[in-house]
């Protein structure tokens, strides 16, 4: 879980990094996300022998900066749109591509001590989490690209976001409906 949250920190501060070069939506957004995989493992692992409450108010901050930083990146979507920013592509699809690539070898490197074969279709059910989403920044750049307009990269970015808000949420009210549930 460890190696997990290190790979995922070092990626999505790749990606971030990546977007403010870029200054690509959908990566903003493929940053967001990796973070907040690097984020679940960070409070599982801080949550490790701790009483029950702190795992609950772990994960409850962690909710509460998801959705904020949704939010915000669905505004930065508007204003991009409204901007007529436009990206560059050529290096936001590069990082992208890092990206999938990271995840799928992570996804394979997964099985290395399992016994059974890998298949192709057990890579997909480990990776398709995170591909897809960066598959579909790799479609909206693309767009971008072909109609030379940087909407369809805002657009997927802020839908990738959006995705992430039902996620936030639920961490948000799995941590107040625990901590209501103690008072009498």
């Amino acid at each position: 879980m460890r190696i997990s949250m290190v790979v995922n920190g070092l990626l999505a501060a790749l990606l971030l990094a990546a977007a403010d070069a870029t200054q690509a939506v959908s990566l903003w957004a493929a940053g967001l996300l990796v973070l907040n995989h690097a984020a679940s493992n960070g409070v599982a692992l801080a949550g490790m022998g701790q009483a029950p409450e702190w795992r609950v108010r772990l994960s409850a901050v962690q909710g509460v900066a998801l959705a904020v930083a949704a939010v915000v990146l669905v505004v930065a979507a508007g204003r991009s749109i409204a901007g007529m920013a436009f990206p560059d592509v050529p290096l936001a699809s590069l990082a992208l591509l890092f990206a999938i690539g990271v995840t799928v070898v992570a996804s394979t490197l997964l099985f290395a001590g399992r016994r059974g074969t890998l298949t192709p279709r057990a890579i997909w059910l480990c990776s398709r989490k995170n591909v897809l989403p960066l598959g579909a920044g790799l479609a909206g750049l693309a767009a971008s690209w072909l109609l030379l307009d940087g909407a369809p990269d805002a657009l997927v970015g802020a839908g990738v976001a959006a995705i992430l808000l039902p996620a936030a949420f639920g961490l948000m009210r799995g941590g107040m409906a625990d901590e209501g549930m103690k008072q009498p």
